[in-house]
């Protein structure tokens, strides 16, 4: 490396270099995601003098890269979900700066503790759809300088209590004899100090102006905390002067891999954002809050899901490799970026009309296929539209999309899996519909083989109401519901009548334990087998109602439809004839699913 160790310096010098934008964050950075506990931490550690690590810094020189490369103002006003992103910094005509790779969290907890707000929201508040502050007010942090923590009462250890407070929680402590909050920030504005006694000087001032000359903890507090923001030079740091930016790409990458795992997403930005004649991490961020908070998705995807799937929608190389993004790629990446992210907002919205929500859809790449199978039958559109035509379309990638997630066909070796399926819808594409007995074709007798054998389906049979597969087993058994309605899943015997005191009153269970006992266990009227789907008006009517009565008021439904064999008895005394008749004729319908045409 083209580098060396500098001489450290003042947390007070680094925090002016941020404020000067002699400190800007690369575009390969992550987002801020220190919480506020972790900051408090940090000042702790700080001021009882722990180490905190070295940072590394990029003196950026070269105007070629300055003009190239896109580069970060430090958070100064962080507010959970919705101020999370660094503003963008033109360096253009910039004098010489330092680029942090290595420090950007502790650095930016720093500069938020010292000059900054902290806002997350408060409890037992629903999300706002903007940004409230009276819902996610901003904090700042204080020192308390009434008495030190005790460290075996606090799971951090910590000796001083840092807080990140309100203006109205600051004011509600003024009366507590425990409580005498100092705004940490306060202490940059104090007079510089050349001398020890200066600075005592300056701490008695302070706290005879604010009647407490007589307590020697926030003396000695105050004084420690301006010798570690103002004198101690704590920050040791590494600077790199190579000015190519793959060099620096490489230390990147090595210096983060022993931390949190590298994003590839942030990779991408580094080598993408030259090549993209926008804000390509502020666009992909935007898709990903359409996705996230979207009132007909609301499905939690990242960066990395959204450069997944372009990279698959473009017939690229889906590897998360650098050497897969060429310029040539970049480029048509962002010349389709338009089409890709409605493409990819289409497809969460179809996944939505399905009935499933961000906790049923397990595996998010699950959704890739199906995007690129709307995106090159240019369907993303119209799919959402309420056409007839559409219908068995919706059908056939609504079945798939079950059997993949619970089959778990995307857990591991995802990209040969989204490699292997993207060939087969490409090479089907002339086909009317989704190729799902193309792809079931394609995996059987393989890992992935998208079948259900007779230990997997009595392994479904048993799923209980709760568990996050059940929506997608009944999805499979009833897929000519209306999905566009809001449906619940609902015991057909219900479940009231399973429970003890209940039982206790059926004289057919008084002299039989063993029968006793099967009606008791929920693997069986809790399971698959006891369960449907059904549209939530229709299931308030439904309430508690015996399933024998329920279904003689059913105009038009019959037991086909419900999946309960002709001629099986709907009377509560015999559940468990009907429920090993309903088990024999869902395990034939759940091996047939495998035998598409």
């Amino acid at each position: 490396m083209a580098g060396e160790y500098e001489k450290a310096i003042t947390i007070e010098r680094a925090v002016q270099h941020v404020v000067n934008r002699k400190y800007l964050l690369p575009a390969i950075q992550r987002k801020f995601t220190w919480s506020s506990s972790q900051i408090c931490t940090l000042f702790d550690s700080i001021m009882r003098g722990y180490p905190i690590n070295t940072f590394m810094f990029w003196e950026v020189k070269d105007p070629e890269v300055k003009k190239s490369f896109r580069f970060y103002q430090f958070l100064e006003r962080y507010c959970e979900r919705f101020e999370e992103n660094n503003p963008e910094f033109s360096t253009t005509g910039h004098g010489d700066f330092h680029a942090v790779i290595d420090g950007q969290q502790r650095l930016t907890s720093l500069y938020i503790g010292l000059k900054g707000t902290y806002a997350y929201k408060l409890s037992r508040k629903w999300w706002p759809k903007t940004k409230d502050d009276s819902i996610l007010p901003p904090r700042r942090l204080y020192l308390n300088l009434a008495k030190p923590l005790d460290e075996e009462e606090n799971e951090e250890m910590m000796g001083y209590e840092f807080r990140f407070l309100t203006a109205s929680q600051w004011q509600a402590d003024q009366a507590k004899p425990d409580k005498f909050w100092f705004l940490v920030g306060d202490i940059l504005d104090w007079p510089n100090a050349e001398a020890d006694d200066d600075i005592l000087d300056i701490v008695m001032d302070f706290l005879g102006k604010a009647g407490q000359t007589e307590n020697r903890f926030a003396r000695k507090t105050l004084t420690r905390l301006y010798f570690a923001i103002r004198r101690d030079q704590v920050i040791h740091y590494y600077n790199e002067t190579n000015q190519t930016i793959d060099h620096v790409l490489d230390i990147f990458i090595r210096t983060n891999h022993g931390g949190t795992p590298l994003a590839f997403s942030d990779l991408l930005m580094s080598i993408a954002i030259a090549n993209w004649r926008h804000d390509a991490r502020q666009q992909i961020d935007d898709l990903v809050d359409a996705v996230r908070f979207g009132a007909d998705m609301e499905f939690s995807i990242n960066r990395d899901f959204v450069l997944k799937t372009a990279l698959t929608l473009t017939d690229a190389d889906v590897r998360f490799k650098v050497k897969n993004f060429t310029n040539d790629q970049v480029g048509k990446v962002e010349q389709e970026w338009e089409n890709i992210k409605a493409c990819i907002l289409a497809t969460f919205r179809l996944i939505r009309s399905f009935g499933l929500n961000d906790s049923s859809l397990r595996a998010k790449n699950a959704a890739i296929p199906i995007a690129y199978y709307l995106y090159k039958k240019h369907l993303w559109t119209e799919i959402n539209k309420p056409l007839e035509k559409y219908t068995p379309e919706r059908k056939a990638i609504r079945q798939w999309l079950h059997m993949s997630l619970l089959k778990g066909v995307f857990g591991g070796q995802a990209d040969s899996v989204l490699t292997n399926l993207r060939k087969v819808i490409r090479d089907h594409l002339a086909e009317p519909l989704f190729p799902l007995a193309h792809i079931v074709e394609e995996y059987r007798g393989k890992s992935k083989d998208l079948r259900f054998d007779d230990d997997f389906i009595d392994r479904l049979l048993k799923t209980q109401k709760d568990d996050p597969a059940c929506f997608s087993i009944l999805a499979l058994i009833q897929p000519d519901l209306n999905y566009n309605l809001a449906l619940d899943k609902d015991h057909l015997h219900p479940g009231i009548a399973f429970s003890p005191n209940r039982l206790d009153t059926y004289e057919f269970l008084t002299d039989d334990a063993d029968l006793r006992a099967f009606y008791q266990n929920p693997d069986y009227w809790n399971s698959i087998v006891n369960l449907q789907l059904l549209d939530a008006s229709r299931n308030r009517s439904k309430l508690d109602e015996p399933l024998k009565d329920w279904f003689a008021r059913q105009t038009g439904l019959t037991l086909t439809q419900l999946h309960i064999p002709d001629g099986t008895s709907l009377n509560f005394e015999d559940f468990q004839t009907f429920f090993w008749a309903r088990s024999q004729h869902l395990k034939q319908l759940f091996q047939s699913l495998g035998e598409v045409v």
